[in-house]
């Protein structure tokens, strides 16, 4: 069937209409016609693949990635990457519009430094004597040779263990290579179902890194989480060391840390942009407390609330080894633990899971002057301002590119409380 493509849906795909019918077609662009066929067909819609392109768009290249149509990674390599930047903006904006019913005003997308080998975290699968990524929509893997996001440090240590793998006996106790390299100081962490005698391994990377360290994670788990289990310390470093807005801190291979660094400085610096010198902030599910330390640098206080013990913790050291004084870190559930301080406080910032906030957290922060929102799900961010607008007005809405090549988009939204 011939179509004409004319928007984009919510994962990148080629939007079209066939008899009154939407059709989704995967790896298709705007202004393109292409012969597709139909894969599933749902009573509303149907998805399709492309057969041929009959006319295509300028914004089309070549994919860098050989691995590219098959590697569930990356959803948009197919797209110059001016035109994954408008696609993001435009996103936002859509969602916005259909779940909370308002045109909303959505800056351009900022831009990554680099769209290529900006991760400084990966995690490659081993399972039936292959080792690669997921193929997407499925658990059979694709086997790759390196991956073109993955920092080029990533990628040696992933050859490095490929190949020590194929010659080890016990292989089908491996699971999972989780890497992460930040300012060339490397972690690995080698996934299993049972201990292994990884020293021989360690021989090999203590031969080509001179900062980096291994650690054995005994994960039995049968679900998709990969950091779970013993972790056992084999040699080397333990965590990483980063200097970073005049703060000391340091990242385990465990912890969260934003894999696109260039990105994250970009969202933070906008962040403390919105700060006034005499706010008092909550920073809401303030992980291991780096953005309450960067805004403590300009306001008059900063409460970090986080329910994760181990990230509390961390958040602790840090306020501690850089001797911040106006900083208070709070470990339990925000919505428990706000509410003893929210008479105090003129701006709260919030940076949920994907999961978004809920109602109860946001009807629990109304009132408050200044609401700065970080999000990485525009469905969530979208469910969360429908709540808010009947009270807040929206002064910024900015769009960040912290995954290039892929679907996924960073969203820094600002809000103040409307005037009685």
């Amino acid at each position: 069937m011939i179509v004409d493509i004319f928007d984009y849906g919510m994962n990148g795909e080629g939007v079209a209409k066939q008899d009154g019918k939407v059709l989704l077609v995967d790896h298709a662009l705007v202004r393109e016609q292409v012969d597709c066929e139909i894969i599933l067909d749902h009573n509303n819609y149907a998805t399709a693949k492309v057969k041929n392109i009959l006319k295509q768009s300028k914004n089309r290249t070549t994919p860098h990635c050989p691995y590219f149509y098959q590697c569930g990674g990356c959803d948009l390599q197919h797209m110059e990457y001016a035109e994954q930047l408008r696609f993001k903006s435009s996103l936002i904006k859509k969602t916005i519009n259909k779940i909370v019913g308002v045109d909303v005003a959505v800056s351009d997308t900022i831009p990554s430094q680099n769209c290529y080998n900006y991760r400084n975290k990966s995690s490659f699968a081993f399972k039936n004597g292959k080792s690669g990524f997921y193929q997407q929509n499925s658990n059979d893997i694709v086997e790759i040779s390196k991956c073109i996001i993955s920092s080029e440090n990533i990628n040696l240590v992933y050859k490095l263990f490929t190949e020590f793998a194929s010659n080890f006996k016990d292989k089908e106790r491996i699971k999972n290579l989780v890497v992460r390299d930040i300012n060339n100081q490397i972690l690995v962490g080698v996934v299993t179902i049972k201990e292994l005698n990884l020293l021989p391994f360690w021989n090999i990377l203590k031969q080509q890194f001179s900062q980096i360290g291994l650690c054995q994670i005994i994960n039995t788990r049968n679900d998709s989480v990969v950091l779970s289990g013993k972790v056992i310390h084999v040699a080397g470093l333990d965590k990483i060391k980063i200097l970073n807005f005049g703060l000391d801190y340091q990242v385990d291979l465990l912890g969260f840390h934003q894999t696109n660094e260039d990105i994250q400085n970009k969202i933070y610096e906008k962040v403390l942009n919105f700060i006034s010198p005499n706010s008092v902030v909550v920073n809401g599910f303030s992980g291991q407390g780096l953005l309450s330390a960067i805004v403590a640098k300009k306001a008059k206080h900063v409460y970090g609330i986080e329910i994760n013990h181990s990230s509390h913790t961390s958040a602790e050291r840090l306020k501690f080894d850089n001797n911040i004084a106006n900083m208070t870190n709070i470990l339990g559930d925000f919505y428990k633990k706000f509410d003893k301080i929210k008479e105090k406080i003129d701006t709260i910032i919030l940076d949920p899971s994907k999961k978004g906030c809920g109602k109860d957290v946001i009807h629990a922060i109304i009132g408050v002057k200044n609401i700065i929102y970080i999000s990485c799900n525009p469905i969530a961010l979208a469910k969360d301002l429908r709540e808010l607008l009947a009270s807040y007005e929206i002064e910024n809405i900015i769009p960040f590119d912290m995954f290039p090549n892929t679907k996924s988009v960073e969203t820094l939204l600002k809000l103040k409380l409307k005037e009685k």
